[in-house]
Parts: structure tokens; sequence; C-alpha cells
């Protein structure tokens, strides 16, 4: 995870980052020291960006009432009625393809997926137009 959110956020210029993940509470603890551990390019400049850390709202109960508070989209600026659980959505949909893909190689597989997402995105913008 470590390595994903880095090198996703190694080239942006975004000055606020709202970070939404399950177990966002434990993971974000030693972000930074971790961070360091890995080669110079990765590293985030933290001190002229704001990283606000949330939970998800479906996961959020699950969590310890500290956690329910200081991790919560209810009481952050920024970000609406956000929910945070939409990146999840598709994963739904698309769980059924794994037992396609499982023995495929890996541009064959990136291609199936990606024609599944593009399904999936297209189906989202035609009911987002009813």
């Amino acid at each position: 995870m470590d390595y994903l959110f880095l090198s996703s956020l190694s080239y942006t210029d975004l000055l606020l980052i709202i970070v939404s993940y399950d177990i966002v509470c434990q993971w974000a603890i030693n972000l930074w020291k971790r961070m360091k551990t890995y080669q110079p390019h990765l590293h985030l400049d933290t001190t002229d960006r704001k990283f606000v850390f949330l939970v998800p709202k479906f996961h959020l109960p699950a969590h310890v009432s500290r956690c329910q508070t200081a991790f919560s989209f209810n009481f952050t600026p920024h970000v609406g009625q956000t929910d945070g659980e939409a990146p999840e959505r598709g994963w739904a949909d698309i769980n059924p393809v794994a037992s396609s893909t499982r023995e495929m190689g890996p541009g064959s597989r990136r291609d199936t997926l990606d024609d599944h997402f593009g399904d999936w995105n297209w189906k989202k913008i035609v009911a987002f137009g009813t």
C-alpha cells in the first residue's frame, strides 16, 4: 500500500490530498517514517501539502469511537457528502472476472480488465444521463 500511495502521488502538484482507506487510522501512523525507506523519487513533500486521512463511511462504525471522530468524512471540511467508498464499488462487479483472468498473461489480463472497467464506466455514464 505504501508503494502504491507514494508512487501515485510522486509526480503531482496537489496541495490538498484526501486519502480514504479502510484502515487509514493504523496505516497512516508511521507512513512518513516508512516513506524514508523508499527511493528518493518516492519521497513526498509534506511541508507544502496537506494530507487528510479518512475512513470510508461504511467501514467507520467498525472502528473504535476515537477513530469514528478523528477519521470521519462527516466532520471534515472540503469533502461534501463524500462517503469514501466509490473506489470499491467497481470491484464488486469485476470480481467474477478473476476466474477468467487468473491464467492469462499480464498483457491479456490488463486488456481484459481494462475492457471490463471501461464497460462499467460506460454503464455509469449512460445511467447518469437518464
